[in-house]
């Protein structure tokens, strides 16, 4: 007598194709749950962008110096403790000192002023045009206008306050997360190489890319930007032009931006003083803004730089002005690093798919 079975016992499992699955809508749903968690920490990190690549920066910069700390002392907070007080201090100072001089020299220009209206008025003699001009901005600015000075000011003067302590939290932030990138140096690169869609050596090439970008950025960009601002305020002092410090400031941001540097500002001051009569002053300004200033970048450079940036000088213009334009200040490294990477993941694809290779080998 044959057993009975129930159709249940007796079907054979179906391999079920398609798009709507249980394990491909599960899938579907951990993929999106993932967007959306990403998209939140996305958005929680965003105002603490510029801390984290200023942090960053340092940390990479500084990175044979922390480890030649870490050789000397065992303990890894120790270590980021010590790093990361020296890279406060070094940050710090210049900045105070900068500051100090530069509010001295705001006032000493004020009471300069005084006398300026007449030199000014001396120099446009015979220039209707410019004198009509002249005298419209006198006008905006006569003190008997102060309310409605004082409200055109209001939002400067709320940015003037408002600046400086943006700037300290921001500084805090980056010192603060410059600590833990020093103690957890390793774990944060551990953390890197896991999330990499790419492999062992490609992650080591594209790390490496992105740290000779930051290097190239910071040592021949901001430190000749530095330099030539530095030299261009030295001579401001020696001829006695006033702000000198506020105009090697000034010098040393435009230094940064290629194809500008700091003749947009000795330039313009060398045709001032040849307008005054002043021409021993301005043949010694344009020729040591020529030769002295001018060479740096050329002589400096090369040497600071060598072969790591591997961009053109057109490309490096883009990626500043660009990443400044979207970045804001941290623009200068990130946008050069942008830049970095997106040609490395093009020559990673170029590298993967010749001679009709499949872009999936790891």
């Amino acid at each position: 007598m044959a057993k009975f079975q129930s159709p249940a016992a007796s079907e054979k499992p179906v391999a079920v194709r398609g798009v709507a699955t249980r394990s491909r809508g599960k899938l579907y749903v951990l993929a999106a749950a993932t967007v959306a968690a990403g998209y939140l920490c996305y958005q929680l990190i965003l105002p603490f962008v510029p801390p984290i690549v200023w942090a960053t920066t340092a940390a990479v910069i500084t990175y044979r110096f922390s480890h030649w700390v870490g050789r000397h002392v065992k303990s890894p907070s120790t270590k980021a403790a010590i790093c990361t007080t020296i890279v406060a201090v070094a940050i710090l100072l210049p900045l105070v000192g900068v500051g100090y001089v530069g509010v001295q020299q705001i006032g000493a220009a004020a009471q300069e002023l005084e006398g300026f209206n007449e030199k000014v008025n001396d120099l446009l003699a015979g220039r209707p045009k410019l004198q009509q001009a002249w005298d419209s901005l006198k006008d905006e600015l006569d003190p008997t206008k102060a309310p409605q000075l004082v409200n055109r000011l209001r939002p400067s003067a709320v940015a003037a306050v408002s600046t400086p302590i943006y700037v300290g939290i921001q500084l805090l932030l980056t010192l603060f997360i410059l600590f833990f990138l020093y103690r957890d140096e390793e774990l944060a690169l551990e953390t890197v190489r896991s999330v990499m869609p790419l492999n062992e050596r490609e992650t080591d090439q594209l790390l490496h890319r992105v740290e000779d970008t930051i290097h190239a950025t910071i040592f021949g960009t901001v430190v000749v930007a530095m330099i030539q601002g530095a030299m261009g305020g030295i001579m401001f002092a020696m001829m006695g032009i006033p702000g000198a410090v506020l105009w090697a400031v000034i010098m040393g941001l435009l230094a940064m931006i290629p194809y500008l540097g700091a003749f947009i500002v000795w330039g313009p001051m060398a045709a001032f003083l040849a307008m005054h009569g002043q021409w021993v002053q301005a043949t010694i300004l344009v020729t040591y803004g020529a030769l002295a200033i001018g060479l740096i970048d050329n002589l400096l450079y090369p040497y600071l730089v060598g072969q790591r940036l591997r961009q053109h000088t057109v490309t490096a213009f883009f990626a500043i002005l660009g990443g400044v334009n979207v970045f804001g200040a941290t623009g200068l490294v990130l946008g050069p690093v942008v830049v970095s990477v997106t040609f490395f993941l093009f020559d990673l694809w170029r590298k993967r798919t010749a001679h009709g290779a499949s872009a999936e080998r790891a």
